[in-house]
């Protein structure tokens, strides 16, 4: 009877295995939305951490077609401690920031007319820069990019436009001085 468990356990894990290998091998994200496909990807952790914190995960979830310029945890850890430490304490400047990052509708990642028209969830238009060697989205190259979800896509960034992130601070100061 134990051997029949075991038996049973092992066939399970296996199960499990290939399901799992199965699923990653399809195009990623097709039958999830924005939110739980950066949550799948350990280098999107402190993106999803600071999307959760600023409220913008509800957005992630629950709106679309948007495209996300996703900053990768590389992104984050090259912030200086100081205004990082801002951001996090401050949901509405973390929502200002990541706000910036994300252009409603679904824009591929060499679709460069759409990319040069798009606009931000603050309304802005994107600060693009198309170029032989790669298109660049608020100062970063676009790195990984073109990862499909149900509500958009996903491009990720490795690092911040220091101006943005200036700002950003500067209204989670100005904030706590308000209090």
């Amino acid at each position: 009877m134990k051997s029949v468990r075991i038996v049973a356990v092992l066939m399970m894990l296996v199960g499990l295995a290939v399901a799992q290998e199965i699923s990653e091998k399809l195009p990623s994200g097709l039958s999830q939305d924005l939110l739980t496909v950066a949550q799948g990807n350990r280098s999107l952790s402190m993106f999803v951490a600071a999307a959760q914190s600023s409220g913008m995960a509800k957005i992630l979830r629950e709106q679309g077609p948007l495209t996300v310029f996703a900053l990768s945890n590389r992104a984050f850890a090259n912030l200086p401690k100081g205004d990082l430490e801002n951001l996090l304490k401050n949901q509405a400047a973390m929502h200002f920031l990541l706000a910036h990052y994300v252009a409603h509708g679904n824009i591929a990642q060499d679709d460069s007319a759409s990319l040069l028209s798009a606009r931000t969830l603050v309304g802005i238009k994107l600060r693009t820069d198309i170029r032989s060697e790669g298109s660049y989205v608020n100062g970063a190259k676009l790195g990984q990019g073109d990862i499909r979800c149900t509500n958009g896509m996903i491009h990720v960034l490795d690092f911040f436009d220091p101006g943005l992130v200036h700002d950003a601070v500067v209204l989670a100061k100005a904030s706590r001085r308000e209090k």
